[in-house]
């Protein structure tokens, strides 16, 4: 059956169901990039968010803010920073886990546009 063929509102619910599914795609993919959840808490209580750096504290320990989430970095928090600086205005992932700040990587500026 071509589209000639279609009544209208079969036509258009079509196009209307394209439209849903390419928004709920963009809108997933913008929702990581722009400093949000990924994912939510896993069984284990892992968590993972990236951001832009907005403020870090001088020597790495205690507050950092990181888009929109305050979190806090201590003893046990590991850094990486193999895909570039952490510094403010860079972007940076979080992973947390049982509510505590496991690590914080570099991340390319990809990952949060």
């Amino acid at each position: 059956m071509n589209a000639r063929a279609l009544p209208h509102s079969v036509f258009f619910v079509r196009i209307a169901a394209a439209t849903c599914v390419l928004a709920l795609f963009v809108g997933s993919a913008y929702a990581r990039k722009s400093g949000r959840d990924e994912g939510g808490r896993d069984e284990g209580g892992r968590e993972r968010y990236y951001g832009i750096v907005r403020s870090m504290p001088e020597g790495r320990l205690g507050e950092w803010v990181i888009g929109s989430r305050r979190v806090v970095a201590d003893r046990a928090t590991e850094f990486d920073e193999t895909e570039g600086r952490l510094a403010v205005g860079d972007c940076a992932k979080i992973d947390i886990r049982n509510g505590r700040v496991h690590e914080i990587d570099s991340e390319p500026a990809s990952d949060c546009r």
